[in-house]
């Protein structure tokens, strides 16, 4: 799915992947949600679009951990939509939204912040009067802020790669209860570390369903197909396990598979 973004300078618009996805996490020792397109890793840096926007809002009415309360989430949403509704037809491009310690923020990207701070302030007098708020620009070339801040690290990565495949599961109706045979694949430079790290999972439980080496040119062709019989209920602790074993082999995870149960 792509959404049009149209820059006035230019006579044809960025076509912008969408992969919008949530994970919770701690910024600065305080409880976080994080919402970010991760499709644009594919293609960030994107040239010319170098300087970063920061726009941010106190919430009126924040729950325990700092994010939106059930009756002002509504109001933020509105927020949200009229900001990024002013910004994008003039060339933005949204990246990612934080939810932490009583507030709420958005990343954009632009080509130059020509007028910006002007549309952001007649937003924000003309509709959320009632709200404080601030924003900032930066440059920002390399994307450090999407990249560096915004972006899941690779145990939230999971998390969230994790999370899509529970909820195709869920869709048909399985039980996540239920033990099933899990497969999990992993990749490594050399058959001395992907032997090395079948010695130790094997001492959890894993069989090893097969090995394989890619013909193609690849840093690490050695694949590993293992599996164990789990529930999926805790398939976070057994992926993030696999996944820190591997860091002692030089190994890639490279995601999971089951059948359904019910």
């Amino acid at each position: 799915m792509f959404k049009n973004l149209f820059n006035r300078n230019e006579e044809k618009p960025l076509e912008v992947p969408q992969d919008w996805v949530f994970y919770i996490c701690r910024v600065e020792d305080k409880p976080a949600s994080i919402r970010i397109n991760l499709a644009l890793d594919q293609m960030a840096p994107i040239e010319n679009y170098d300087k970063r926007i920061w726009f941010s809002v106190k919430l009126k009415d924040p729950d325990e951990n700092g994010f939106t309360s059930k009756e002002e989430f509504p109001k933020i949403c509105e927020i949200e939509d009229t900001i990024i509704d002013a910004l994008t037809p003039k060339g933005a491009i949204m990246v990612g939204a934080l939810k932490t310690d009583g507030t709420f923020d958005l990343y954009l990207y632009v080509k130059n912040t020509n007028g910006y701070d002007e549309i952001i302030k007649s937003v924000m007098t003309k509709n959320h009067q009632e709200y404080q708020y601030a924003f900032d620009f930066k440059e920002d070339k390399e994307w450090d802020d999407y990249f560096n801040f915004l972006y899941p690290n690779e145990y939230e990565y999971q998390s969230i790669q994790n999370h899509k495949i529970l909820i195709q599961l869920d869709k048909h109706q399985d039980n996540p209860e239920m033990e099933r045979e899990i497969d999990h694949w992993l990749y490594f430079d050399s058959e001395g570390n992907r032997e090395n790290y079948i010695t130790e999972v094997q001492q959890i439980g894993y069989k090893i369903l097969s090995k394989d080496k890619q013909t193609k040119d690849a840093e690490k062709p050695y694949q590993l197909n293992i599996s164990r019989m789990n529930n999926t209920i805790d398939i976070d602790g057994y992926v993030w396990e696999l996944i820190q074993i591997g860091k002692k082999h030089n190994a890639d995870y490279d995601g999971w598979g089951c059948p359904i149960a019910k």
